[in-house]
């Protein structure tokens, strides 16, 4: 599936979920619903954030992991998507003292 049509469903909570058990990642769907609550925000509007804030500040190494991952995978948007939000809780991740 296209990551634009994909995003543009993240209103409906259901198909958030659904997308985020398509990504068979237990731990990335764990830490963004985590992340959502941190934030006081639902599921979908966290992870299309996250999606935005990949696309303004992702470096040349992102986008080339970015491309890395959806070369050979079955589903290049789902690849995309779950790429983005890896980097972006690795860079909302708190300091540790």
């Amino acid at each position: 599936m296209q990551l634009g049509a994909l995003l543009s469903r993240f209103d409906d909570e259901a198909v958030v979920l659904e997308t985020l058990v398509a990504l068979e990642d237990l731990t990335l769907m764990s830490r963004v619903q985590s992340a959502a609550e941190r934030d006081g925000s639902d599921v979908g509007a966290w992870a299309s954030d996250a999606v935005g804030r990949f696309i303004a500040s992702a470096d040349d190494t992102q986008w080339l992991g970015l491309m890395t991952a959806c070369t050979n995978a079955p589903d290049p948007g789902l690849a995309a998507l779950k790429r983005m939000l890896e980097v972006t809780l690795e860079k909302d991740k708190p300091a540790r003292c």
